[in-house]
């Protein structure tokens, strides 16, 4: 009976030991993460890829962080003129998410610099609500005087 009661208390301990674990790597991604915007910031970019790279190491699983990078990365690129490999992180966080704004708003910019702007309205284009934005009924143009 102490036996089984030790062992269940030790099993509990564990859990509990590995939920905080958990928690103190992600709070340290987040810290790695806001390290990497700031560097960012400071066109620091190989400290910054650093800093990110840091934050998906300890939460790798974290989809959100995986997109959020990645369109931190394409906006690196895109600043040093690397605009194809600016294109392929975009798209990366597209595939993550494909309603993240942000990624489709900057991989319309960098279409429309290598290629051309029509092509660019086909991203730019998803940006927008047209279900919401449309007329709700027929507009009469008004009399003229």
């Amino acid at each position: 009976m102490t036996k089984k009661m030790f062992l269940l208390v030790l099993l509990i301990l564990f859990c509990c030991n590995f939920s905080y674990a958990g928690k103190l790597t992600s709070k340290e991604a987040v810290n790695y993460y806001n390290e990497g915007v700031k560097l960012q910031k400071d066109s620091n970019f190989a400290a910054a890829d650093l800093n990110y790279q840091k934050a998906l190491l300890l939460d790798p699983n974290n989809t959100n962080w995986q997109k959020l990078i990645l369109n931190n990365r394409g906006l690196m690129f895109a600043k040093i003129g690397d605009l194809e490999n600016a294109e392929v992180s975009f798209k990366a966080a597209l595939r993550i998410d494909p309603n993240y704004k942000p990624a489709q708003l900057n991989l319309g910019l960098v279409i429309e610099r290598r290629f051309s702007r029509c092509e660019a309205l086909e991203y730019w284009a998803k940006l927008f609500n047209w279900e919401s934005s449309k007329p709700k009924e027929f507009i009469m143009a008004e009399p003229q005087k």
